[in-house]
Order: C-alpha cells, then structure tokens, then sequence
C-alpha cells in the first residue's frame, strides 16, 4: 500500500492552485477552439462550477469538473484551471481533497439547499482528475499538482481497486455500493481508459495499472462478444461475467465512452489493436446501414432508437484510427446536421454547441471526439497527453 505524501490538503491544494500562465506563443497556438470557448461560455460558471443541464435540477458532477479540468489543460488556460480546482476541492471533497475523494454529485436538495447530495466518489472521474492533475505537473512545470495527485491515487487504489477471483484486479465504479452479496461485483467498463492506466502505472509503478490494464481485452471479450459493450455488468466467481437486473446487456450513456477511450490509444500501444476489435460492434452497425442507435443490446445487436450528436462525436477517433474514412465522413456530416449553427462550421470543424437542443453531455463528448480528431490533443504510448500548444 503506498504512503501517502506528508503534505497537508492546504499545502497541496495552495501550491496547486499558484504558478505562472503559459507563454504568449503557447496561448496563440492553442486559441481557436470554436466548441471550447461556446462550452464554457454556456456551461461553466465564473466560479469553477460545470452545469450538467440534463435535469431541470441544473447538478454538477465530479465527472464534470475532470472533464471540463482536463479540456482547460489542452487549452492551456490556467487560470480557469485553477478555478474548476478550488471549486472541486471546495464543493466537492469539502476542502479536503487529496484527504478525500471528491463526492460524485452537488446540487439543490429537496431542503432548497445548494450542497453535496452524494459524497460517493466515482472512479472514472478520480481517474480522470488524478491524470489530469499529473499531466498538468508536467507540461505546467507545477510540482504541487503532482503531489495533489498523488494524493488522490492513493485514495483511488486503497478505495476502488479490487481483486477479482480468477481475473484479477480491477476498478469499482465507486467506493460504496458495488461489492455486493455472494461476493459479486458490479462494473462499469467505460470507467477504464487504457491510456490513463498506461500513464498512472508511470507514476505509480508498484500500482495495478498496468495489470488491470492487461485485463481490458479479457474483459470486453467477455462482456462485449458481438463488439458492442454494456453500460453496466456483474461479475462473480461462480458466474464470472455476466448480467442481471441491475446489469442488463445494453448499451447507451455509459458505454459511448468505451469506443471514444479504444480510438485514442496511440498507435504503438501493444494492445490497441484488440481494444479496437473488442470495440467493433457500433462500426459493424453502421457498415451495415444502421442508423446510429442511442441504445443497444449487447446480445443480440438489436439497435434501439436514433443517438443524439454526442455519440456521432464520440465514434469519430474510432472510426480513424481503423481507417474507415467513409463512415467517419458521415458522422462528421450527421454532427454538422445536428446542430443549429453546423452550416457556418469552417470546413467540418464544429463552429459552436453541437444538438438540437445542447447539452453538457453532448458537447463534452465532442470536445474529446472532435478535439483528437482535429489534433488539438493526443496522447503518447506512455499515456502522456500532448496537446498542440505544446508540440
């Protein structure tokens, strides 16, 4: 078990938040990213927080805010860097983070009251925050970022890796909750992003990052035999991987993001090429005609419903990174049909909020779809991100 730093939350979450912005030249090279500046212009308030306006709640989400986090990286803002931070820390670990957590989910309760409404972590949002914190160690030449998160991959292993019987180990989606009676488990296989195992097992070598990362192959072939990977899935050691009523084979909100994470592996990653096979259902259904579905089920390939502009976005590193041109081409058109202002879109790349109307989900989707596919951000065979200002 690793030790944790001997530096206070205050320490790390101060010196975190200090430090110099980027060169001017760095700034001009990363300006102009359309989507980006319309995202924040809509969803991120001036005091850090990410809206999530699929509820008429208005919420915000740890995953929101490593997401949003990670999109300020690429652009090289770090000012708003240091914004989303403080309020992560404030609002969701209860300005405690590095000692904890962050909660999953903030907003108004019953009471009228603004405030954490669950204190439960989720693991692909600690993920993303803890890689994110570390890239921006680097590029930003901050070593308080590094600590900080080192802080929190500290918490993630202590708290949301487990061993499975006959598999090995392997990410929760939360803390509590998902170990349940019998010894089972149940899963989320869009939490796992080879490239941020790859980099987090550079940062933590004694870690499981790189043998839960050597699972993923087993794992989605397992739960995604057609290539096309559910939302959610058990496993026990006497059934192994299977579903169930909590756990049915389908696919939508949730398993998007596996396709997106299989098409921005670098391409000199040894196991990219069975990530992209193990991931191959949604290009076979679109080869065949299909429409784009907003939902699938995983057994039988039946396709449910017409997706909204986000999962069109989600598909297009995939779809690139195994050459289908054609097919990529007309996601592009579809996310271009989909959105109100597409036609004034300067030679395919998104000019403002994509759907109809937009959503936070939709667009952080395209900000990664469209951001990989427009090279405004990559990531190496190390994990490490490379972001265009910074080439």
């Amino acid at each position: 078990m690793p030790q944790r730093p001997a530096l206070t939350r205050r320490h790390l979450l101060a010196a975190a938040l200090g430090g110099a912005c980027g060169s001017a030249a760095a700034a001009r090279r990363c300006a102009g990213w359309p989507l980006w500046s319309a995202f924040a212009g809509r969803f991120i308030q001036a005091d850090g927080r990410v809206i999530d306006d699929q509820h008429q709640t208005r919420y915000t989400t740890s995953e929101g805010q490593a997401y949003v986090l990670f999109f300020a990286l690429v652009a090289n803002e770090r000012e708003r860097f240091d914004t989303l931070l403080r309020w992560t820390d404030r609002h969701l670990a209860q300005g405690a983070l590095g000692e904890r957590l962050p909660g999953w989910r903030w907003g108004r309760h019953d009471d009228g009251e603004w405030k954490l409404l669950d204190a439960n972590a989720a693991a692909d949002a600690d993920l993303w925050l803890a890689h994110t914190l570390f890239e921006a160690a680097r590029l930003w030449r901050a070593p308080r970022h590094r600590e900080l998160a080192q802080a929190l991959l500290a918490l993630i292993r202590d708290q949301e890796v487990v061993e499975l019987p006959g598999f090995g180990p392997t990410l929760l989606p939360g803390p509590l909750g998902f170990q349940l009676d019998g010894g089972a488990v149940r899963l989320n296989p869009s939490y796992l992003a080879l490239h941020q195992l790859r980099a987090l097992a550079r940062e933590d070598a004694s870690g499981p990052w790189d043998t839960i990362a050597a699972g993923m192959p087993r794992l989605l072939a397992a739960v995604a035999p057609r290539g096309l990977v559910p939302d959610w899935v058990r496993h026990s050691e006497r059934l192994g991987w299977h579903a169930a009523d909590d756990s049915p084979p389908l696919g939508s909100w949730d398993a998007i993001r596996a396709y997106l994470w299989a098409g921005l592996v670098h391409p000199g990653d040894p196991l990219r090429p069975a990530l992209l096979h193990a991931t191959r259902g949604m290009a076979a259904l679109l080869q065949a005609g299909t429409e784009l579905p907003r939902q699938v089920r995983t057994d039988t390939g039946q396709a449910l419903g017409s997706a909204p502009a986000g999962f069109s976005a989600a598909l297009l590193p995939w779809l690139r990174a195994t050459g289908r041109t054609r097919l990529l081409a007309a996601q592009q058109a579809r996310l271009r049909a989909l959105s109100a202002d597409g036609e004034a879109w300067p030679a395919g790349c998104p000019g403002g909020l994509i759907g109809q109307p937009p959503t936070y989900y939709d667009q952080a989707l395209a900000l990664f779809g469209t951001g990989a596919v427009e090279e405004r951000f990559a990531f190496d065979v190390q994990g490490r991100l490379v972001p265009a200002w910074g080439r």
